[in-house]
C-alpha cells in the first residue's frame, strides 16, 4: 500500500494535518500547559460560554435521552424532532428536516437533487467540499462559476438554460474561508428571468448571526421565501451540533438523503438544546452587534499589514506559501494566540493563510496583541 508515501509526500508539502490535545477555557485553549487565546473557534456569539443559558436548559430539561437508537424513519423520531422543525417552519415559513451535521445533509441532499434527471448544477468556485463531494457522489451535471462573479455565472445560465429542465445555483451566505457574501440578490434576480433556476443557499458561517430574530443572512435580507433550499448548521454560532434543510420538499429528502435514511438519528437531548438556543436567539442582538464592529475595527487594523480578505467575522491574512503561514502561525503560538495556518486542499494553491475567526466574547485589547506579534 501506498499510505505512507501518500503522507510522506504531505509532511514535504508541509501539509501534514495533525490532531492536537486542547483544554478550554472560555475564549482559550491550553496547548502544551500553554493559555493561548483561541482565533479559531466558529462559536461567533460566544453562547458556548454563556452559563446563564446554559444553565436555563439544565434547569427546563424534561427529557435525558442521550442517544435515538435508530434513525428516525425507523424507531429513532422522538418528540423533540417535531418539535424543534414546527418551532422553525413557524419562523421560516417552509418545512424544516433536522439531520446530524451539516456535512452529512450537504451531501446526501445534493446526491439526492442530482438524481433529478436533466439538471445542471452551476456551483461558485468556493463552496465548502461538502457540496461538491455530494455533487460528485450523486454523478452530478455541474460547472464552478468564478468566485462571487455574477457575470460569469450568468454566461453560463444564458449558456445551458435550455439545454436543461432545471439549473440548481449552489452558494454558501458567508464564505468559511474568505469571509465574503455571496451575491444573493442577485442570484434571486437571475431566477426571476430563468423560470427553470433554483437556488441552493449554505447558512453554516451566518446563521446566528444576522438580524433581529438571528435567523440568518437570507432573512435579514427578506429573501428566504425565494431561495429553494436554505440550509442552517448548528455547530458554530448555535454552539451545538446538527443541521436542516428548509424547503418545500421535505418528503423528497426523507425518501431520497441516503445520510437521513442511513443514520442513527443525533441524540434527543442534543436536539433540545438547539431548540433552546433558538428560542432565545433574539436575545443576543447586543453580541452580533458588537462581533461586527469588532469585525470592522480589526479587519481595518490587520490590512495595514498586509493583504487581507473579509466582510465580517471570518477574516484571512493571506500569506501564499505553505511555508509562511507555518510560521506566522507558529509565531502567534508562541505569542500566545492560537491560530492555525490553513493551506491547500482547504483554500487554493498559493493563499495560505492565517484564517482569524473572531467571537463575541473577545475585546480590542485580545486582537491588539495579535496586531503586535505580526
Amino acid at each position: 500500500m501506498q499510505i505512507a508515501q501518500i503522507l510522506d509526500t504531505l509532511k514535504q508539502q508541509d501539509n501534514f494535518r495533525i490532531l492536537r490535545s486542547l483544554k478550554h477555557e472560555g475564549k482559550y485553549v491550553i496547548y502544551n500547559e500553554q493559555k493561548l487565546l483561541n482565533l479559531a473557534s466558529n462559536d461567533y456569539l460566544n453562547l458556548s460560554n454563556e452559563k446563564a443559558l446554559k444553565q436555563d436548559f439544565l434547569t427546563h430539561l424534561k427529557e435525558f435521552e442521550f442517544s435515538s437508537s435508530s434513525s428516525r424513519s425507523l424507531s429513532g423520531n422522538y418528540a423533540i424532532f417535531d418539535e424543534f422543525e414546527s418551532f422553525l417552519e413557524a419562523k421560516l415559513g417552509k418545512k424544516i428536516l433536522h439531520f446530524n451535521n451539516g456535512y452529512a445533509l450537504n451531501v446526501s441532499c445534493l446526491q439526492a437533487l442530482a438524481s433529478i434527471k436533466n439538471t445542471l448544477f452551476l456551483a461558485d468556485k468556493q463552496v465548502h467540499a461538502s457540496i461538491i463531494d455530494g455533487l460528485r457522489l450523486g454523478g452530478a451535471k455541474f460547472i464552478r462559476f468564478k468566485h462571487n462573479d455574477i457575470r460569469h455565472l450568468q454566461s453560463l445560465v444564458q449558456k445551458h438554460h435550455k439545454e436543461f429542465e432545471n439549473i440548481i445555483i449552489a452558494s454558501e451566505a458567508l464564505f468559511s474561508m474568505d469571509g465574503d457574501f455571496a451575491p444573493i440578490k442577485e442570484f434571486i434576480n437571475l431566477k426571476k428571468e430563468f423560470k427553470n433556476i433554483k437556488i441552493y443557499i449554505d447558512e453554516a458561517h451566518s446563521v446566528g448571526c444576522f438580524g433581529d430574530d438571528g435567523l440568518g443572512y437570507v432573512k435579514f435580507l427578506g429573501l428566504e421565501k425565494e431561495v429553494d433550499f436554505l440550509v442552517f448548521t448548528f455547530g458554530k454560532a448555535i454552539a451545538s451540533m446538527g443541521a436542516c434543510m428548509i424547503s418545500d420538499e421535505k418528503d423528497f429528502f426523507i425518501n431520497k438523503a441516503r445520510a437521513f435514511i442511513y443514520s442513527t438519528a443525533i441524540a434527543p437531548i442534543n436536539v433540545a438544546w438547539t431548540l433552546h438556543v433558538f428560542k432565545h436567539l433574539h436575545e443576543f442582538n447586543a453580541q452580533r452587534k458588537e462581533l461586527l464592529e469588532l469585525s470592522t475595527w480589526f479587519k481595518n487594523a490587520l490590512a495595514s499589514k498586509g493583504a487581507v480578505l473579509g466582510e465580517a467575522y471570518v477574516i484571512s491574512f493571506i500569506l501564499g506559501q505553505n511555508a509562511l503561514a507555518s510560521e506566522i502561525s507558529q509565531k502567534l503560538l508562541e505569542n500566545g494566540v492560537f491560530a492555525p495556518a490553513i493551506k491547500e486542499p482547504t483554500v487554493a494553491k498559493n493563499t495560505a493563510r492565517i484564517r482569524f475567526s473572531l467571537h463575541a466574547g473577545l475585546v480590542k485589547k485580545d486582537l491588539e496583541k495579535v496586531l503586535e506579534v505580526l
